[in-house]
């Protein structure tokens, strides 16, 4: 009888650890969700000092821990803007800009052709006065359109 318990004993903790594994090991690394938008939902939450621009594309980017993921999300902005010609030159006034080598965006699903060559600008105190809620990736500033990556913190 006692070999029996010992044997049963065994297999439950077997079926517990197996179940557990089950439950908690089928996707330990997320899927990376990379959402592509042309909306000015962009501009209303984290640009709003931004008054002049023709249209803006922009992907979201966030981590899909299939429902197992506790708490907010972190979504990841990044994207173009494209400047009407008074907003650019309002902006190229208002700042101090910095000659950069550029952006440093890696794009998931806008075309990269859209960037252009520059030269470009970055500027601590725009980055500063623009995103107030996220933190900057890259902000690069080319006379005509804005690429910006951000996060929120």
């Amino acid at each position: 009888m006692r070999k029996y318990i010992s044997i049963l004993l065994i297999l439950a903790i077997l079926s517990s650890c197996a179940l557990i594994t089950s439950c908690t090991g089928r996707r330990n690394d997320p899927e990376i969700v990379v959402e592509l938008f042309c909306d000015q939902n962009i501009m209303d939450r984290y640009m709003k000092n931004i008054t002049g621009y023709d249209h803006v594309i922009y992907e979201q980017v966030y981590a899909d821990f299939g429902g197992r993921s506790i708490g907010p999300t972190e979504y990841r902005y990044r994207g173009i803007v494209y400047l009407t010609p008074e907003e650019a030159s309002r902006l190229e006034r208002a700042y101090n800009w910095e000659e950069s080598a550029g952006p440093e965006v890696e794009f998931g699903k806008i075309d990269d052709d859209f960037i252009g060559d520059g030269p470009w600008h970055t500027s601590g105190e725009f980055e500063q006065d623009t995103f107030k809620t996220v933190s900057v990736i890259s902000c690069a500033f080319d006379g005509s359109k804005i690429v910006f990556d951000i996060i929120q913190s």
